[in-house]
């Protein structure tokens, strides 16, 4: 049954790639040629040491971005960057309720570096609760809201080419440890004359 079941799903989506790929198709329309360039390409969803590392540095980037369109932006920036877009979705959700409570601290904290020696920051601390109601919430929040966002596109940018690095270096570590482990150890050569 779940032979059947994963053949199904096969055959189901090679047919919508062929159907999206005719060049019938392409020819009709200029945002199916694009989306046929970018999410098409067997290069962004099957990975390799470049667009691992590159969907890893794209998912780093935009999960300290602390907004609510962090898959939609991964994905599309990943397309068009042409790396990997499973791993750029997967490392969106480094930042979801549970890490919040670092990040938020981290990333104002941050900015309010940065932009101190650059502008005057706000001077009022950051609240320890948030008010239970919509509209005293977006005045508490108002404040401080760009210096955290700042704060989050500047430790991105600082982390999203350490996480490229670290996981080029790793996948090429692996591949050679995976040589090494597989390659046949041959026996020490008889050193008696005799």
């Amino acid at each position: 049954m779940f032979e059947f079941a994963q053949g199904y799903f096969r055959r189901t989506v090679f047919k919508t790639i062929r159907f999206l790929k005719h060049p019938r198709k392409l020819k009709q329309s200029g945002v199916m040629r694009w989306f046929a360039l970018h999410f098409l390409n067997k290069r962004v969803w099957k990975p390799t040491q470049h667009t691992l590392s590159g969907g890893m540095a794209i998912g780093t980037f935009i999960t300290l971005q602390l907004l609510p369109i962090q898959m939609p932006s991964a994905t599309v920036l990943a397309a068009i960057f042409r790396v990997n877009i499973p791993i750029a979705l997967v490392m969106c959700w480094l930042s979801n309720p549970f890490t919040l409570a670092a990040l938020v601290p981290l990333e104002y904290k941050l900015g309010k570096w940065v932009l101190g020696m650059l502008t005057k920051v706000p001077t009022t601390p950051f609240p320890d609760h948030l008010p239970q109601d919509v509209a005293g919430m977006w005045l508490a929040l108002r404040e401080h809201a760009p210096v955290m966002l700042f704060g989050g596109v500047i430790l991105g940018a600082a982390l999203a080419p350490a996480a490229y690095i670290f996981t080029y270096l790793g996948w090429g570590w692996l591949e050679r440890w995976n040589h090494n482990r597989h390659e046949p150890k041959l026996p020490f050569p008889d050193t008696d004359p005799s």
